[in-house]
């Protein structure tokens, strides 16, 4: 989750409304245009400096406007402010904040290795207890941490990897 995908996600919960019954078919439909929109041909459509910006609105609303009002509105925001490459992170930024509001947290471990079950088990536990909340866990691999774990939950990382204890000492010694 970045700053600005979560800038994007909760304006566009406040302009929906915490309560608004329909906050799950938005998500839905986020989903599938950030699957869309997210392709790599057409973020290069949206990144073109050539193609002017009411060009790329009305594309926006010609695909999404007749299905979802709110939805177009939103994506021809994203498209006048040239966010579009963060279409995917916004929409999993939303996924996250509607989970947080229903007391479930999202946390992403990543690891040099594959963790094993009982591993992720106790820092779900630990997270648990840390938030108070329920927490849904996805585990991933990432080599370039060297050793060690880095947790993202929300806006928050915890990093405990060898490469970001590196990285510190890097900038203490300079």
């Amino acid at each position: 989750m970045t700053k600005i995908s979560l800038r994007y996600s909760r304006a566009l919960l406040s302009a929906i409304g915490a309560e608004d019954p329909k906050l799950e078919e938005v998500a839905e439909n986020l989903d599938t245009a950030a699957g869309v929109l997210g392709e790599p041909t057409i973020l290069n459509f949206f990144a073109n400096p050539k193609i002017p910006k009411n060009a790329k609105e009305k594309t926006v609303e010609k695909v999404f406007g007749k299905s979802d009002i709110l939805l177009s509105n939103f994506l021809r925001l994203i498209v006048r402010f040239g966010k579009m490459g963060e279409i995917r992170n916004i929409a999993q930024s939303f996924r996250d904040i509607l989970g947080e509001s229903a007391g479930v947290v999202t946390a992403t471990i990543e690891s040099a290795r594959p963790l094993d079950e009982k591993s992720i088990e106790k820092l779900t536990a630990a997270l648990r207890k840390m938030t108070g909340k329920s927490v849904v866990v996805e585990s991933r691999k990432k080599e370039e941490i060297i050793g060690g774990i880095r947790v993202r939950f929300g806006d928050e990382i915890v990093d405990l990897s060898l490469a970001g204890r590196l990285g510190k000492l890097q900038k203490a010694l300079n």
